[in-house]
């Protein structure tokens, strides 16, 4: 708006020359101010750059360094023919540093993590005894597992569950924000970081084998997770899990127990180490050499350098000497048989067969080379998955008719009549009877004027020698030799074939006992009388031994009394497996007796009469039709407790130039012989089968050869 010209503000001549003097005073004024504030800068910087430059540039630089172990791949294990059994596969690790974890945050960070983990179904370590979710309850572990914990976390080895959650709340300062399960997760981790030595110098590993979008989940979340820290590394795998469990064995997070013993050898508490099988009797050869590395973040955690200062180097590998196609049929045909003689049809089972077997427990094959020793299978029944045993140890461990005993290795055993092949070389060796000698079998044993033993056949076998003997597996023979011999020499002789002696086999195993007289007495607290010597000689008394224990006894008869030490390494190599470390060679453990020809030649002989009565369970034919030869064998039928009764063979095959030397025992059954062709078709020539209806089930765990079978098989 316009104001009229009569109110407008007159001008005076002078009026200019006072606007230019103000405009020169407020320029001066604020070039005053300006010059100031520029000293002022300028004398601060001049202050950082140069008094205080050492400070602010330590400040900008400030880094954090922490040194991380590089896990050396673990040598792999294979099968005789190369198939890969025991592997590496490079997995991602949730980490955690010392360096780059916040004193007084551990918790909160935890907690983050856990939480991320959860969100997409990984699981991490924690070995806590007790249940993730309320209430609260202690896992079913050993007593001594939990004791160890409850000391460990300063309670009574009587305290409840709820004293040990509120111990571990207090002993990691769990504090009221967090819900009880959430608080018991966090704890676990704590009380896992403390058991795994977390340090500067030992990282924790959290979780392994993640997948990659939980990976990309703890990435996106990094900056609130300072310390964690993902790489890439090898994880054990094992292939085709359920096949020679017990063999190739397993390994898993080193103990406190086993650290004290490694520790000198450079083990850390967050290591692995073999823990059954070939993985702990092969350790030093299948681990490798960790390096190391030297990583540096700056403030904002991001890594400024990472430095490879020691390469690590992988372990060797092992090739075993079972293929495990074979082990495969082994551990087929056990189970089948089992299985068949638990579901006969009542009707089957009569008194002419007085079958038992309806409540077998579980059994075991062993089956050795015998010019060398080599162990060719060791079948376990019940058997497990090794990932089963890694993954979910307690459910294994608990399963019924114990999975994890090595039966064929470590299950002890009374040998009953199978033992009588070593009672005849002990009485040929010590000439207390020669191959024509015969003993009167009446049908009981009447030597004794208050102790009269039976034989299996009451009526009677009439005279006897030692082939006829084995043949119809005559007690009161076996009665007069052990007694006429005495304990001493039948002990020599046993010990001898490797009954009772440590075998040298790689992943060790109990070396059963004879019966002796100071054992005898250790045992049962009175003296060894001669009526205990005899049931000795019969395989029974206190005799305990192992299937593969009688497979050497077996195959020391089919080589003369040359005794191989049994191996299951068959070479060592370098982890690719192009360069061959060293070859296992056969070993002779011990000879007896070489030079008594007929010793060998007449217990092979009635071993190889024993083999017209290895005849399928119904009818008379023999189990060795279309073979070119027979098995020379031995079964018996020791009794394991009052009522029960183990069934049991051995022997080798073929007779006439033996190559394989094996033994079954199957426990409170009947009719191991009938594996003795299941064996046979399946090492020579891949042909094992049980016989299955058109719906897949088993109606016998053999199927009988025939003509045409016999023709495809052998070509003619």
């Amino acid at each position: 708006m316009n104001l009229p010209d009569f109110i407008r503000t007159p001008k005076f001549p002078g009026d200019k020359k006072l606007e230019k003097l103000n405009f020169v005073i407020r320029f001066s004024v604020l070039i005053g101010v300006m010059l100031v504030f520029g000293f002022i800068g300028v004398a601060t910087l001049m202050k950082i750059q140069i008094v205080d430059g050492a400070y602010y540039s330590a400040q900008t630089q400030r880094s954090f360094t922490a040194n991380q172990s590089i896990q050396a791949a673990r040598g792999q294990v294979t099968d005789s023919e190369g198939r890969l059994l025991n592997g590496n596969q490079t997995v991602y690790k949730v980490i955690i540093q010392r360096a780059f974890f916040p004193f007084g945050e551990e918790n909160e960070v935890i907690s983050r993590t856990l939480s991320i983990l959860a969100e997409h179904g990984e699981e991490w370590h924690d070995s806590v005894p007790i249940t993730m979710a309320a209430p609260f309850e202690f896992l079913n572990v050993k007593e001594s597992e939990l004791e160890s914990f409850k000391r460990s976390i300063g309670v009574n080895i009587d305290a409840s569950v709820e004293n040990c959650i509120k111990a571990i709340f207090e002993n990691y300062n769990i504090s009221g924000d967090y819900d009880a399960e959430a608080g018991r997760a966090v704890a676990g981790v704590r009380y896992e970081m403390r058991l795994r030595d977390f340090s500067f110098a030992n990282r924790f590993t959290l979780a392994e084998d993640i997948s990659f979008e939980t990976l990309v989940a703890l990435k996106e979340r990094g900056m609130g997770l300072p310390g964690v820290d993902i790489i890439e590394e090898p994880m054990r795998i094992y292939l085709s899990g359920d096949v020679m469990a017990h063999t190739r064995g397993a390994i898993g997070r080193i103990s406190a127990e086993e650290f004290a013993e490694l520790r000198e050898h450079g083990y850390s508490l967050n290591d692995t180490i073999g823990k059954t099988g070939i993985e702990f009797s092969m350790e030093s050869i299948l681990r490798g050499e960790n390096g190391t590395r030297t990583i540096v973040r700056n403030m904002q955690g991001v890594a400024v350098s990472d430095e490879i200062n020691v390469s690590a180097r992988p372990g060797n590998s092992v090739r075993l000497t079972i293929d495990s196609r074979f082990q495969a049929d082994l551990q087929e045909m056990l189970q089948n048989h089992i299985y068949w003689l638990r579901t006969l049809d009542q009707t089957y089972k009569n008194e002419t067969f007085n079958w038992r077997g309806l409540n077998s427990e579980g059994g075991a094959v062993a089956v050795i080379e015998v010019k060398t020793g080599r162990v060719l299978g060791l079948a376990n029944y019940p058997t497990y998955d090794i990932n089963d045993y890694v993954t979910n140890y307690e459910a294994v461990l608990n399963a019924e008719l114990t999975p994890l005993l090595n039966r064929a290795t470590s299950g002890l055993y009374r040998p009953g009549s199978s033992f009588k092949p070593i009672t005849s070389v002990a009485g040929l060796y010590n000439n207390i009877v020669a191959r024509n000698t015969t003993v009167a079998c009446g049908g009981t044993y009447t030597f004794f004027p208050d102790y009269h033993p039976h034989c299996h056949n009451r009526g009677g076998h009439g005279g006897v020698n030692v082939i006829n003997a084995l043949r119809l597996s005559c007690n009161i023979y076996y009665y007069d030799i052990g007694r006429r011999m005495g304990i001493d020499a039948l002990v020599e002789t046993t010990n001898a074939l490797g009954i009772g002696v440590n075998l040298g086999l790689e992943t060790g195993g109990p070396a059963g006992r004879m019966t002796t007289p100071e054992i005898y007495e250790q045992l049962l607290g009175f003296p060894l009388t001669a009526g205990d010597t005899i049931q000795a000689a019969i395989g029974q008394s206190e005799t305990l031994i192992t299937p593969l224990h009688l497979a050497v006894a077996a195959a020391t008869i089919a080589n003369h009394g040359v005794r191989y030490r049994p191996y299951l390494v068959d070479s060592v190599w370098n982890y690719d497996f192009t360069e061959l470390i060293y070859k296992t060679e056969p070993q002779i453990a011990n000879i007896f007796g070489a030079d008594r020809d007929d010793v060998w030649t007449a217990t092979h002989d009635g071993m190889v009469s024993v083999s017209d009565f290895i005849t399928w369970p119904v009818g008379v034919s023999s189990q060795f039709a279309y073979l070119p030869s027979v098995a020379a064998v031995k079964t018996g039928t020791p009794q394991a407790a009052n009522d029960t009764y183990n069934s049991v063979i051995m022997g080798y095959y073929p007779e006439d130039d033996p190559e394989i030397a094996f033994a079954v025992v199957i426990e409170n059954s009947e009719f191991s012989r009938n594996l003795v062709r299941n064996i046979i078709d399946s090492y020579f020539y891949d042909a094992y089968e049980p016989d299955i209806d058109e719906n897949g089930i088993i109606i016998s765990p053999w199927k009988r050869w025939d003509d045409e079978k016999a023709a495809r098989i052998m070509g003619g």
